[in-house]
C-alpha cells in the first residue's frame, strides 16, 4: 500500500524539501531512551492496546493504564471512578492532612480516606469524623456520583455573669 504523496499545495515549496519531507514520513521512529512499547488488556472488554511505558512497569500496571485508556463504557465508569477517589482524597489531605490550615490526627485523616473507598464502592452514603474542638470532618457521594468532603467549624461563644 503507498502512501499518497506529498503535494507543495500550490505554494512554492522546493522540490528538494518536499522529497526530504516525504523522506522523514518513511523513516521509523526512534523512542525516547528508558522507554518502550508495551502490550496491554482492558480489564473489562478484553481489547488490547498498545501504550509506551518506562522500563520497569509490571503486566498489571501495563493493563491498568490499557483499561484507563479503553473506550468501552466500563472502562470509561471506571476511569470516572478512579478520578473521583483521587481528587476526594487530595481533597481530605489538603483540608486535614499535615499542609492544613489546622491539621488533625493522622488516624481521622487515615479513617476518611478509607471512606472515600467505602462510598465509591457503595459501602455506604456518609461519614462524618467529629475531630473536637468544634470541627467536623465529612465525606459524602452525592447525587450526581461526585463525592463531596466538607470541613467545617463550630465556633459557640457564651458568657455568664
Amino acid at each position: 500500500m503507498s502512501r499518497p504523496k506529498k503535494t507543495d499545495g500550490g505554494h512554492n515549496i522546493d522540490p528538494k524539501d518536499l522529497e526530504e519531507m516525504e523522506r522523514e514520513d518513511q523513516e521509523p521512529r526512534e523512542m525516547p531512551k528508558g522507554l518502550e512499547t508495551q502490550t496491554g488488556t482492558c480489564r473489562f472488554c478484553g481489547q488490547s492496546g498498545v501504550i509506551h511505558t518506562m522500563f520497569g512497569w509490571s503486566q498489571e500496571q501495563i493493563d491498568e493504564q490499557v483499561t484507563l485508556n479503553c473506550q468501552c463504557e466500563a472502562a470509561q465508569s471506571y476511569k470516572k471512578a478512579k478520578e473521583r477517589r483521587e481528587k476526594a482524597k487530595k481533597r481530605i489531605y489538603e483540608l486535614f492532612g499535615a499542609g492544613a490550615e489546622k491539621p488533625v490526627s493522622e488516624e481521622a485523616v487515615a479513617i476518611m480516606d478509607a471512606a472515600v473507598d467505602a462510598i465509591e464502592n457503595k459501602g455506604m452514603k456518609s461519614i462524618t469524623v467529629d475531630l473536637g474542638h468544634g470541627v467536623r470532618g465529612k465525606v459524602a457521594k452525592m447525587a450526581k456520583e461526585s463525592i463531596k468532603v466538607e470541613h467545617s467549624e463550630r465556633k459557640t461563644q457564651t458568657y455568664e455573669e
